[in-house]
């Protein structure tokens, strides 16, 4: 199925201003986890990962002549903690072990920049999670709770990855550029019009031009895109959210398409890599009459946290990789390498 069109399935931010999904935030905000879960490099590196280790004492290397260490009793059975210990490595190894060379490169990273995470920069990690999930706090403790649920993160994991967020934010802050165009485009995202539109997303041209067909025939736009869209919107008709003429969580073929089409049209067919959108425009929607000045330091502030997003996975990316790292328990070096 072809990737939807839709916010969650772009690689930029989610707009600011709008109230985006928890699905949209986990791989926003959250920057660590998506570098962590985009997997690297080879365990056969250098040397081994320094820094703390993954859980307790480091384990003796598999096969090592050491006692195994007692986990539980099973029905007056003991269950050794090496039975565990190989499930959980199977369960999620791989990503434990890049967050914890990602967070020993990053504690050499900010010791060689003379920089420092405090209490009160991880608590503005926090606030800044629960802001962007919705304006009614309740609510956003709630989605938060999904998110955490979703992803595995529990207290230790989580205050782990504030922490660790906060130390990527303060080593990428003095590179983010606030220009301009930049800020012109958030306001527009913020204040400008927006067009209402539906999408159908098409595997090929030929069945996008048999739908546009069948729409100058009669057919209604919602019911075609309902039968052959293959987004996620189908479902719907193919009906999207009110799309800005910046809005950088769209494809730039969709937008272009929704922009450049007469309201009450159908568009050409628009080619985007492997799929074809084509688009029936709805309405237009006036700007809302906010001045520039009037927001400036806003749009400042939510430009400045998007670049800041993008610099942080970038470099949670880089520091994660596992060149470089010498794996020496058997358990976990089968767990990195998928089998």
């Amino acid at each position: 199925m072809h990737a939807p069109p839709s916010r969650t399935a772009c690689r930029s931010a989610c707009p600011p201003g709008k109230a985006p999904t928890p699905s949209a935030i986990a791989t926003t905000l959250v920057a660590t986890l998506l570098a962590l879960g985009a997997g690297c490099a080879s365990s056969g590196g250098r040397a081994a990962a320094a820094g703390r280790p993954l859980a307790g004492e480091p384990d003796a290397p598999a096969g090592s002549d050491s006692p195994a260490t007692l986990a539980a009793m099973v029905d007056g059975d003991a269950l050794s903690s090496d039975a565990v210990r190989r499930g959980a490595y199977e369960m999620a190894g791989a990503t434990a072990l890049r967050e914890a060379v990602l967070d020993a490169r990053l504690a050499r990273r900010l010791a060689r920049d003379r920089a420092r995470v405090d209490d009160a920069m991880v608590e503005r990690e926090r606030t800044l999670l629960l802001e962007s999930l919705s304006p009614d706090g309740a609510r956003a403790l709630e989605l938060l709770g999904e998110i955490r649920t979703r992803q595995g993160l529990g207290p230790v994991r989580f205050e782990a990855l504030l922490r660790r967020n906060a130390g990527l934010r303060a080593l990428v802050a003095r590179a983010v550029e606030i220009d301009e165009a930049g800020v012109a485009a958030i306001f527009d995202m913020r204040h400008g019009p927006r067009r209402v539109a539906r999408v159908a997303v098409l595997a090929n041209l030929a069945d996008a031009e048999r739908l546009r067909a069948d729409a100058a025939a009669g057919r209604t736009f919602a019911d075609l895109a309902f039968e052959r869209s293959l987004d996620a919107t189908a479902p719907r008709g193919g009906l999207l959210e009110p799309v800005a003429r910046r809005d950088p969580s769209y494809p730039e073929a969709l937008r272009a398409a929704i922009w450049s089409t007469a309201v009450g049209e159908v568009s050409p067919a628009a080619l985007d890599g492997g799929r074809v959108f084509v688009v029936e425009v709805l309405e237009e929607r006036a700007a809302d009459g906010v001045l520039p000045e009037a927001d400036r330091g806003e749009c400042e502030r939510l430009l400045r946290l998007s670049r800041e997003r993008l610099l942080m996975e970038a470099l949670a990316r880089e520091l994660s990789s596992l060149e470089g790292v010498t794996i020496f328990d058997r358990a976990l070096d089968g767990a990195v390498r998928g089998g």
